[in-house]
């Protein structure tokens, strides 16, 4: 008896995927709000309470991109046509999706015991350090998009 088994590795749907970042708005626009907390000058219980409201709002429109991304914008192929990177990327959504969730648990719970605008920067600081890993998984997608649209 002889058994075959077809190896399916995973690769990028260029135009879904572009299509799916192009179509979400209110992803960038809230990522763009965040970003002016960074710097805000406005008193630290204001800004605290935008940035927690914010990353709130950024959990639940990652939650929405991530999964039309990994729906349409990645696709299973046999072995010898995939991108090595994209089942990285694709592994990153859970990654990135729960560090996302427990940052705005933990900026809620501050809010709720009163101490949001005590420890905004420590709030800025993680929300830093989730922006760049959230970039860095952004440049890595366009990087595959732009692979697979040169047949690359």
């Amino acid at each position: 008896m002889t058994v075959s088994t077809a190896i399916a590795t995973i690769t990028v749907n260029p135009a879904f995927l572009q299509e799916i970042k192009d179509s979400n708005p209110d992803l960038w626009k809230t990522l763009e709000e965040v970003h002016d907390c960074f710097h805000s000058v406005e008193p630290r219980a204001t800004v605290a309470a935008r940035l927690v409201r914010l990353l709130d709002d950024l959990r639940d429109h990652l939650a929405l991109q991530f999964a039309l991304e990994e729906a349409y914008g990645y696709i299973e192929v046999p072995a010898g046509v995939a991108m090595p990177e994209a089942e990285n990327a694709r592994r990153q959504h859970c990654s990135l999706y729960l560090e996302i969730s427990e940052l705005s648990e933990r900026a809620e719970e501050l809010q709720y015991r009163g101490l949001a605008a005590e420890q905004l920067a420590l709030l800025v600081d993680e929300a830093r350090l989730f922006d760049a890993r959230l970039d860095a998984h952004e440049r890595l997608e366009r990087r595959l998009i732009e692979r697979a649209n040169d047949g690359r």
